[in-house]
């Protein structure tokens, strides 16, 4: 008999229906001669601290502390379904294993560690690998399947990540915990993520604009932009050269067109479909995954955690398959290009696309659909037989005498969308004005003031590019870009990143809003706390121990190899930790000051309560004065949402307008609304008193 482990119920149930197994028995399904049973994920964990003394060790003490050798518990709840699969993988009658974890490292490493802790003799074992969960697939891998041991090295890279992971995180966060006196969760891939942001707002916080005049004219909707740009203090020369541009008019010198052929955009890799449903969804990086997961789970489109852009040239045949599936129109051709097709740019799997089954889309969550439709259309994009075509054109305009300057309008216009029709976000025409060589036209060129931009906030597209390229630098090809990509020069991976910029959302660390990230209080002192103490857990650090374990991966360095570097920065670290001081975390920190209150006068904070955030006072104000502004409040009958803006100016004593009803005069009218400064007393509670403010019409002459 042949028993398949896979990684979770929902998988083996998919592998039982496609090898028609379907007997159901406790823990497993079975047709006489397959067995398929199932784990929950990681049925086994690495002991903590405490196991290993055999009591509670203070958060300070013992540290550091390296197991050896690194020792495994069962979780809670999963007894029973471990001895189920040591009865069916130690039973006489089974002669073969099948590993059906995920096909990445976590999945080998739930299925390797299952057999490591629960087979007691030697059987033949081999691994399923799915590139998706289609039946078809199934069938073929089960026929194509491996020697578990040809994934030793993923194997050797999972585990390694496992035990540098757990000596990194138990010891860094033990260590900072104490001295803050305060929870800090402190990690390889965590830490670099949050310092990222943390530099990002911070060169935004510390950004001095610069005044500069812009030389701009815009007559008859012709708007022309010199390339010169003027100190504040050089407004004399601007209008110098103001003059010099007006004077002498605008001479078209140049008229010319060219159609152009616009490739289409990549396949989707997991951060670039995350950036992509951030910036078009509003998506989290983890509600994507989660979304895309279950999607593949469906059999609608193949592995998720992939972190190219690529499909493998093996997949031809396969691909030709799925034009013909997916191709109701006749408006897809194969391309066997290179901008497709390339090995030397896939790792372990090929970028995400839909399998053979076709969706019913009306049968998904709006949020399946979107995700499913994205990757959907970007398939057909790639694929459209149809070209996408742009007629280009560029007008050179001449200005001035003494040091003449050529400006250039640029537009286009699509003559056909090609693979646009699937993606229309860039298909806007921009049209030029019909102007000849040898035409004058009038300018009117003026200084105009304005202010040098500091950087953006990082948003879930730019920080996904920064950790799958921390390090890219602007001349670099896309040939370097999968190098170095390839070589571990990166922060986390597709696999794990998502999970761990939540878990900084969650401990309080930073903040996802409308697709912006940001530093909170509790980050920045994290961040600021590892400078303190000189501990690196830079971007810079992160990268050097991912190349270490994607050499572990590539068979050049051992598991204990790969331990040693992560102690000897361990053992540097603690060695100088009595030299350097850290103060306490002030948890009040977290509490942003919006203003004061109407009441009494001390400051209110946003404050987080169970119906949501609301604005308050701290705790011990909050014993003399009772004031309290929830989110929603009611206003002369009407139901009104305050976003941040109106509290903000609600507590500092403006008063922001809104469009009210009145039901006796059943009609709209706007007023600004404004807190009393004394409250509304009933059953002996004290409750916010609005007041009306209308603006005052001015009496005419």
């Amino acid at each position: 008999m042949k028993v398949i482990i896979a990684e979770k119920p929902s998988l083996g149930r998919t592998i039982a229906s496609a090898l028609g197994v379907y007997d159901k028995y406790d823990g497993y399904l079975s047709n006489g001669e397959i067995a398929v049973t199932y784990a929950f994920g990681h049925l086994l964990e690495l002991k903590d601290m405490d196991a290993y003394f055999g009591h509670k060790v203070l958060w300070g003490e013992n540290l550091p502390f390296y197991p050896d050798p690194f020792e495994f518990d069962l979780k809670k709840d999963v007894k029973k379904q471990f001895e189920i699969i040591c009865n069916l993988i130690n039973s006489s009658e089974t002669d073969e294993i099948i590993c059906a974890g995920d096909a990445d490292r976590e999945g080998e490493v739930i299925v390797r560690l299952i057999l490591s802790a629960g087979l007691r003799s030697y059987k033949k074992i081999t691994r399923l690998w799915l590139p998706d969960q289609t039946p078809q697939t199934i069938i073929k891998q089960m026929e194509e399947r491996k020697l578990d041991s040809e994934y030793d090295n993923l194997y050797y890279e999972g585990l390694a990540r496992t035990y540098i992971d757990w000596i990194l995180g138990i010891n860094l966060t033990r260590s900072i915990s104490s001295i803050a006196n305060q929870m800090m969760s402190i990690g390889r891939v965590i830490c670099p993520i949050v310092i990222a942001i943390y530099e990002r707002d911070k060169s935004i916080d510390d950004f001095i604009p610069q005044k500069y005049y812009s030389l701009v004219s815009n007559v008859d909707g012709i708007e022309l932009v010199s390339k010169l740009k003027f100190d504040i203090n050089e407004r004399s020369d601007a209008l110098s050269v103001c003059n010099d541009y007006n004077t002498s008019g605008g001479n078209v010198v140049n008229v010319s067109s060219r159609d152009t052929v616009k490739n289409s955009p990549r396949l989707f890799s997991l951060s670039k479909l995350q950036g992509y449903c951030g910036k078009k969804f509003k998506l989290k990086p983890a509600e994507t995954l989660s979304i895309v997961q279950s999607l593949y789970e469906m059999g609608l489109v193949t592995y998720p955690r992939t972190n190219t852009e690529f499909l493998s040239e093996n997949e031809k045949d396969k691909v030709k398959n799925l034009i013909q599936i997916h191709d109701m129109n006749g408006e897809l051709i194969y391309k066997d290009t290179k901008r497709v097709f390339d090995d030397s740019k896939i790792e372990s799997h090929s970028a995400l696309s839909p399998t053979e089954k076709i969706a019913d889309v009306s049968s998904l969550s709006e949020k399946e659909a979107n995700v499913y439709t994205t990757i959907y259309n970007r398939f057909f994009s790639v694929f459209t037989k149809e070209e996408c075509v742009v007629t280009e054109s560029v007008i050179d305009i001449q200005v001035g005498r003494y040091k003449p300057e050529s400006i250039q309008l640029k537009g286009k216009m699509f003559k056909s969308l090609g693979w646009m029709k699937y993606e229309m976000d860039d298909a806007k025409n921009v049209c030029l004005p019909d102007l000849k060589i040898g035409e004058q036209i009038p300018v009117d060129f003026k200084p105009v003031e304005k202010k040098t931009s500091p950087p953006s906030h990082y948003t879930v597209e730019t920080l996904g590019n920064y950790l799958t390229h921390p390090f890219k630098k602007e001349n670099d090809s896309l040939d370097d870009e999968y190098k170095s990509l390839l070589d571990g020069c990166e922060i986390g991976t597709e696999a794990t990143r998502a999970g761990i910029i939540e878990k900084a959302i969650n401990v309080g660390y930073i903040s996802l809003k409308r697709n912006v990230y940001r530093i909170e209080p509790k980050g920045k002192y994290m961040v600021e706390s590892l400078q303190k103490v000189h501990c690196d857990m830079s971007p810079a650090r992160t990268v050097e121990m991912q190349k270490t374990l994607k050499s572990v991966y590539k068979g050049n360095l051992s598991i204990d190899d790969a331990l040693i570097e992560t102690k000897l920065f361990l053992n540097d670290y603690f060695s100088n930790l009595s030299n350097y001081s850290l103060s306490q975390y002030d948890k009040s920190s977290e509490w942003p000051e919006y203003g004061s209150c109407p009441w009494c006068g001390k400051p209110v904070y946003k404050l987080k309560g169970k119906n949501g955030d609301f604005y308050s006072h701290k705790k011990d104000d909050r014993t003399q004065c009772s004031f309290a502004l929830q989110k929603k409040a009611n206003i002369f009958g009407n139901e009104i949402e305050l976003s941040e803006k109106d509290i903000r100016s609600l507590l500092n004593g403006k008063c922001p307008k809104f469009t009210l009803y009145s039901k006796g005069k059943d009609k709209n009218y706007e007023a600004g609304i404004k807190i009393k400064n004394k409250p509304r007393s009933f059953n002996n509670k004290d409750y916010i008193d609005w007041e009306l403010v209308f603006s005052k019409k001015k009496k005419r002459k």
